[in-house]
């Protein structure tokens, strides 16, 4: 875990943020480097230097009110270590990665190359002081003594052989890693930068997991770094505005909001955000809870009611230190879930597939059941000791054919609890759903995934029946208690 001064460390009446580089994040991406000769390329000076500028030639109108005749020379003396937009040295190579590996850099140029709206820079830094950390970031030292690698390390977007996913693993470091970031007293709130098609994942799920009362807020851009309309500088402000102004603290308790989207100058729940397009403003749902225009305070427009953060059902502290997980033999053993610490073991790794129905599929026509659900099964039997199931079935109450249905209900008395949620990005609930299925209330499936791994981490497997296909009346009442404790969690986060 890397972290770095405040990028102005005698103002220090102004807040700490943690800001956490996250995978794939198009806000610490940046244009290929060298494409262009021409192109300016914010670079540090080696040495104290002097460069002669046309006097007042910085704005057109000045430029034109000049003539030839009068125009001076003036001399400008940036000094050695300043960042300054030139050309790339002749000879000089592409950048083997096009992310930045933290965002110390990119708060260094947004602070000393561009201006707010009344022409001032340092922007960011007259706000708060920063600490800046790396969990999953998305590009890598590749050198030294301890390389990092690709896949595991850092995780980029781009072409097939550079880029990769982070998986549960991965999931299970962030999160710790974001609550020991939280737990340090001078920190006052988190900026978390991540990939925008699926930073809504992610947010919700610290949302979910963070045991805090401070502010979490999701930090995105639709446009690369240094390329034209790119919109993360302005993001990144607003998001620290969000923080400084406290309007998430409405009673002295700290955070009543929970994690946040900031972005295109809204405010969203990250619990109900959706990203619907790839362009700035191509964000939908999740309030806006708030506005962050320039001209006034930022304050709450409306306070959600779903639990979460120091309130949820399902963050670290709640958790216990052992569930119960299937064995692959027919009994369950007992897993770790959390360390004499308080973190999340590095071997519990709840798997949770996505089931997508689509009408018409093949089991009408050749009578059998629904293929895919049943090899899941045997799989997870085998395999992952926890594990469960959404069904994305049609909006808004997510049922499915009942092959599959059929299938799913086969799935809970194995031990795999199934959630049940409509298709797309639901509006209405999805109502309360036929035995023994968890309803997902408005929650997308990819949301739903996330509560139900959490879910699993809080009450473990669920109870496996003699006979999957019979299940006793006994094996049915205590599977209706386990879905039971499901369902009140998905009715309240």
């Amino acid at each position: 875990m890397n972290s770095q001064p405040g990028t102005q460390p005698d103002g220090a009446s102004r807040p700490v943020i943690a800001v956490v580089a996250g995978p794939t994040a198009t806000i610490l991406n940046t244009p290929p480097m060298g494409a262009d000769p021409a192109a300016l390329i914010p670079q540090r000076l080696g040495e104290d230097g002097s460069i002669e500028v046309v006097d007042r030639s910085g704005h057109p109108i000045d430029e034109h009110l000049n003539s030839a005749t009068d125009r001076a020379l003036r001399k400008v003396a940036p000094a050695r270590g300043q960042l300054v937009a030139l050309p790339l040295p002749q000879g000089a190579g592409p950048a083997s990665q096009s992310f930045f590996p933290s965002a110390e850099r990119l708060y260094e140029e947004l602070d000393t190359l561009w201006t707010d709206e009344a022409g001032r820079t340092g922007a960011l830094g007259r706000l708060a002081r920063y600490r800046h950390f790396r969990a999953g970031p998305p590009a890598g030292y590749t050198f030294g003594e301890t390389p990092e690698v690709l896949g595991v390390d850092y995780f980029p977007y781009g072409a097939w052989d550079s880029r990769a996913e982070p998986d549960i693993g991965t999931l299970m470091t962030i999160t710790n890693k974001v609550q020991e970031i939280v737990g340090a007293a001078e920190v006052a709130g988190v900026q978390w930068l991540e990939g925008s098609p699926v930073i809504e994942e992610t947010l919700y799920w610290l949302g979910l997991l963070i045991d805090t009362g401070k502010p979490i807020v999701g930090q995105v851009a639709q446009r690369l770094h240094r390329s034209i309309g790119s919109d993360g500088g302005q993001n990144l402000v607003d998001g620290v505005r969000y923080i400084v102004s406290e309007a998430w603290n409405l009673d002295g308790r700290g955070d009543a909001v929970g994690a946040v989207l900031v972005a295109d100058g809204v405010v969203r729940t990250a619990r109900g955000v959706y990203k619907v397009a790839g362009r700035p403003g191509g964000y939908a749902g999740g309030g806006p809870v708030a506005t962050c225009t320039t001209r006034w305070p930022i304050r709450l427009e409306y306070r959600p009611l779903r639990r979460h953060t120091r309130d949820s059902a399902v963050r670290i502290s709640a958790l216990p230190r052992e569930v119960r997980a299937l064995d692959g033999a027919g009994g369950s053993r007992l897993v770790r879930v959390t360390d004499s610490r308080g973190r999340l073991a590095p071997e519990v790794l709840p798997v949770v597939d996505i089931v997508v129905y689509g009408r018409y599929g093949i089991a009408g026509a050749c009578g059998c059941a629904d293929l895919g659900v049943k090899d899941a099964v045997s799989h997870n039997v085998e395999r992952h000791g926890l594990a469960g199931f959404v069904l994305e079935g049609i909006a808004p109450n997510g049922w499915a054919s009942r092959a599959v249905e059929s299938s799913l209900s086969v799935a809970v008395y194995s031990g795999f609890p199934v959630v049940w949620c409509g298709r797309g990005r639901p509006e209405d609930p999805v109502g309360r759903t036929p035995t023994p299925f968890v309803a997902g209330s408005n929650l997308s499936a990819t949301k739903a995934r996330m509560l139900l791994l959490a879910c699993l981490l809080r009450f473990g497997a669920a109870p496996a029946a003699e006979d999957p296909n019979r299940p006793t009346a006994a094996e049915q009442r205590a599977t209706a208690a386990y879905v039971q404790s499901l369902q009140e969690v998905f009715d309240t986060h």
